[in-house]
């Protein structure tokens, strides 16, 4: 366990915000195109049961130095389990699995757009740039590994990393799937 704050936090954090940005945008559309006080009695039960959205701060401000590794993995759970009962709640009230894809592809199609600009990169590049994006618990915890061969990656996964929190949710693994 570490006892100062490294890159790997840092990168780590940066995996949570990309969850909590999308959890943001999910709220917004779904405000834009229904009512916005019934939207707000859906989150904010939620976000009192899970945690509220963290600060824009630097992580160095949000974090005791000597909770490191604890710290980070409650702000995982609490970024995952909202997300999950945010998307079921709203699947729920408004039956809308259409607004919730375009806003999960709305968060990809700019990941991509980022990605398009590094320029001559193999595949073994692709893949560690796109795993910025994927939070996948603690790196030490080691839940996924790839291989290369043959002009292809295989990413495998050790464990369900996030069907743990939308089952938990009661959300549908399918609908999962066709989220992430």
């Amino acid at each position: 366990m570490s006892a100062f704050l490294g890159p790997i936090h840092e990168w780590l954090y940066q995996q949570i915000k990309i969850i909590e940005d999308r959890e943001r945008k999910l709220v917004r559309n779904f405000s834009k195109k229904y009512d916005n006080k019934e939207v707000e009695e859906i989150v904010n039960p939620i976000r009192e049961e899970y945690g509220e959205l963290k600060e824009e701060a630097p992580l160095s401000q949000l974090i005791d130095g000597n909770n490191i590794h604890p710290w980070l993995e409650s702000a995982i759970i609490s970024a995952q389990s909202r997300e999950a009962a945010i998307v079921r709640d709203f699947y729920d009230s408004f039956a809308d699995k259409e607004l919730l894809v375009e806003s999960y592809k709305g968060q990809a199609e700019n990941i991509a757009n980022q990605l398009k600009s590094e320029e001559d990169l193999d595949l073994s590049e692709v893949f560690k740039n796109l795993n910025n994006y994927f939070l996948e618990r603690m790196p030490c915890d080691r839940l996924s590994e790839s291989t290369e061969s043959e002009n292809k990656i295989i990413w495998e996964h050790k464990a369900r990393l996030h069907q743990e929190f939308w089952e938990e949710a009661g959300v549908e693994i399918d609908l999962m799937h066709s989220l992430y």
